[in-house]
Parts: C-alpha cells; sequence; structure tokens
C-alpha cells in the first residue's frame, strides 16, 4: 500500500481495515489522535462517517486529504495553473509575515534550504497559504501535500536535510539544485495514486484540537474509536514537521509550543496528575532519574485524560481500539501498553481483547535498523493492540 504522505511510526493498514470493515453504515468513527489518517482514509472509503482530532497541523493537512473525495482533473488543472502563477510571480512583492517578522524562523530557513529552494517554495507558500489562488480549500490541502512530500523526505529533496521522514533531519548538503516547481507534478501524481479519490464514499472530518479535550464531540455520540497514542520518548514528529510547517504560517515559536502539549512531549508541565501505579515506578530501573519519572508522571496524565475523554464521547456498549507500543528510556523498557490498560480501566473502560506484534521494520519509515548511529529503531519493537468496551 502507497501512502499520499511520508508519515513516522504510522498505524498499519491492516490494523484500520480490521477493526472498521464490518461496522454498520451510519457508525461514526473518531480518531482522537489522527496523525497520518489511516484511520480516516480507511473509514471513508467504506462509507463511515469520520472524525479526527490532532494537534499537529501537519497531521491534520495530511488526514483531511486522506479522507476527502476531490475532482482529479480540477486538481492536476489547479496545479497547472498555480506553476503558471509561480512563473509570473514576483518574488519581490512575496511578503510572508510569520516568517519574514520572525528572525529565529528565517535564521532556521536559511540554514536548511538553499537559496533556490527557498525562492521557489516562497512562492509556493504564498499562493497555498497567505494569498491562496483558488477558494476550493480540498484542492488547496491537496496540493499543499504534494509540496510537502517533497520536502518531508528520507533523502535531501527540498531541503538540504537528510531523514526528516523519520522526524530526525541532519543537514548532509551545503548546495542544492533541487527544482521544487518542476517536481511538483509528479509528486501530486503520486498523492492522488495513493488517495484514489474515486474509492471515498463518505468525507471525513479533520480537526485541529487536543484529544484531551474534544470540544466539539458531544457525550455518547461516537459508535467506535480506532487510534494510536504518539509512544513516549519515541518519535518527535514536530522535529520534523516544522520543516514543511514553516512554509505553512507556522513560525518556530509557535511549533515549539504545539509539541510542548502534545500527549508524549519530553517537557515537564507543572499540573495535577493522578498518580501512576506504584508497582511500575517500583519496577523501573535505579538509573532513571527523577527528571524522567517525572515526563512518565506526565504521560500516564495524558493517558489518563485520553481516555476519559473516548469514554465520555463513546456510545455505551461500544468500544475503543488502541495501538500502542512500549518504548525505552536509558535502555530500559517502558511499558506504555500497562499504563494504557491502567488509565483506561480506571475511567471505566473494560478489556475486551489484546494482542501484540512485531513491528515490521521497513514499513514504519524508521530509520534503517542496522545504523550504528541509530537509536530509535532500538526503542519500538513490538506494538500492541488492545481494545475495550464502555460498559452500561
Amino acid at each position: 500500500m502507497i501512502h499520499i504522505h511520508p508519515f513516522p511510526a504510522r498505524m498499519a493498514p491492516e490494523i484500520a481495515l480490521t477493526k472498521l470493515q464490518d461496522l454498520p453504515q451510519g457508525f461514526v468513527v473518531l480518531d482522537p489522535m489522527v496523525g497520518s489518517g489511516m484511520v480516516l482514509g480507511t473509514a471513508a472509503k467504506l462509507g463511515l462517517k469520520a472524525i479526527g482530532y490532532d494537534l499537529d497541523p501537519l497531521a491534520c493537512m495530511v488526514s483531511s486529504v486522506n479522507g476527502t473525495r476531490v475532482d482529479e482533473e480540477k486538481v492536476r488543472s489547479a496545479c497547472a495553473e498555480l506553476l503558471q502563477k509561480c512563473s509570473r510571480l514576483d518574488p519581490e512583492s512575496i511578503i510572508l509575515p510569520w516568517i519574514d517578522n520572525d528572525d529565529e524562523t528565517k535564521r532556521f530557513i536559511t540554514y536548511w534550504f538553499a537559496p533556490k529552494q527557498i525562492n521557489q517554495l516562497r512562492k509556493l507558500s504564498f499562493l497555498l497559504f497567505e494569498e491562496p489562488f483558488i477558494k476550493s480549500s480540498s484542492i488547496v490541502n491537496v496540493l499543499r501535500v504534494a509540496v510537502s512530500r517533497l520536502i518531508i523526505t528520507k533523502e535531501p529533496k527540498a531541503s538540504l536535510a537528510k531523514d526528516t521522514a523519520h522526524s530526525r533531519p541532519h543537514r548532509t548538503i551545503t548546495e542544492n539544485d533541487f527544482n521544487v516547481i518542476a517536481a511538483l507534478p509528479k509528486s501530486l501524481n503520486h498523492v492522488l495514486s495513493a488517495l484514489s479519490p474515486d474509492s471515498i464514499l463518505e468525507d471525513a472530518c479533520a480537526y485541529r484540537g487536543d484529544a484531551r479535550k474534544l470540544g466539539r464531540i458531544t457525550s455518547n455520540s461516537i459508535d467506535r474509536i480506532v487510534t494510536s497514542p504518539p509512544y513516549l520518548n519515541a518519535i518527535d514528529y514536530m522535529r520534523g514537521h516544522k520543516f514543511s510547517l514553516v512554509w505553512f504560517g507556522h513560525n518556530l515559536s509557535k511549533l515549539r509550543k504545539l509539541r510542548s502539549r502534545s500527549v508524549g512531549a519530553e517537557i515537564q508541565r507543572p499540573k495535577r496528575a493522578p498518580p501512576a501505579p506504584q508497582n511500575f515506578f517500583d519496577d523501573l530501573h535505579s538509573d532513571i532519574d527523577q527528571r524522567k519519572r517525572r515526563m512518565l508522571q506526565r504521560y500516564y496524565s495524558d493517558l489518563v485524560s485520553t481516555t476519559a475523554e473516548a469514554y465520555r464521547v463513546l456510545k455505551p456498549t461500544r468500544q475503543a481500539t488502541y495501538v500502542i507500543g512500549n518504548s525505552r528510556i536509558k535502555g530500559h523498557e517502558i511499558k506504555n501498553f500497562d499504563l494504557l490498560i491502567s488509565a483506561a480501566t480506571q475511567n471505566g473502560f473494560e478489556v475486551v481483547e489484546h494482542s501484540s506484534r512485531q513491528i515490521p521494520e521497513s514499513k514504519r519509515y524508521m530509520p534503517l535498523p542496522n545504523s550504528s548511529k541509530n537509536s530509535l529503531s532500538k526503542r519500538i519493537k513490538t506494538e500492541y493492540t488492545v481494545t475495550f468496551v464502555k460498559k452500561t
């Protein structure tokens, strides 16, 4: 299966399909931490109404496209128009306030992007974000994703960075002749081929929002939840995603704030929090210091908050499926799976079933497992799927 956009540690498509394919028409599906939009895209192709939330703007953009039917010919025509407008646009007339008025963001762009690509991306950013050249938001989003996947890559393309697709960017070149505008039609072809918009039967909705507070969703209104929380200490999504998001209205300060609010973030945030199970901390290795222990406490608090909201919005007798992997800190396994079960059952859920599998290295946008400098591939090797039910 091909995907419309690179995304690290995305949910396996077979899991989403297995949990959704037998649901009755009319069921409402929720993914409160939508990520790459695998759940939304699967539900949309099954004709189910699907709703997704995420704090990450790139996740929302990709997920929205993944679950929205568009007219391919209109999208291709819009791309041709976009390229024509780029060729006529005077670079001196372009103002991108979130970049031009922010020294930190300007320095970031100057370091990570070469002049040729900066000039081209400024044009695309102006026409796709600052002053969109067409009114159709669904078409604009498809074109944004086509641009973004030229930035979020394994090897340098629009940027000077390698491994942005793994959220492990490092600059490997200082000069770059890549032509972003010339490459855009081919990138768009990939997006449309992966999307297969004619197979979408019901448009999905993706919102910027927090899984710990699903304000748009009323209590007892969701028929099925399928989601995958971020794994503690595993992947810093924003580290790679900011390379794209700085071209779509976000300065670095804004992105830092979003990152600090994310479930699974390593940044500590003072708050009143339910205590994690004492036996969990008793089992931690002695060389895991107090700072890491507070980070673990915050992660458990986030799991409690997200499962409490899931319980609130789910209809009685309906099910919620979570896909989660354990993590490693200082070489020691952190049992996120056990923490999730503790958090969910504390909020009233009951476990219906659970299973585990080894994660295929080639399927998850992970760094190569044999890399001597790679620590990420050592962190996540087993993935757990657990289904809860909301009892009456």
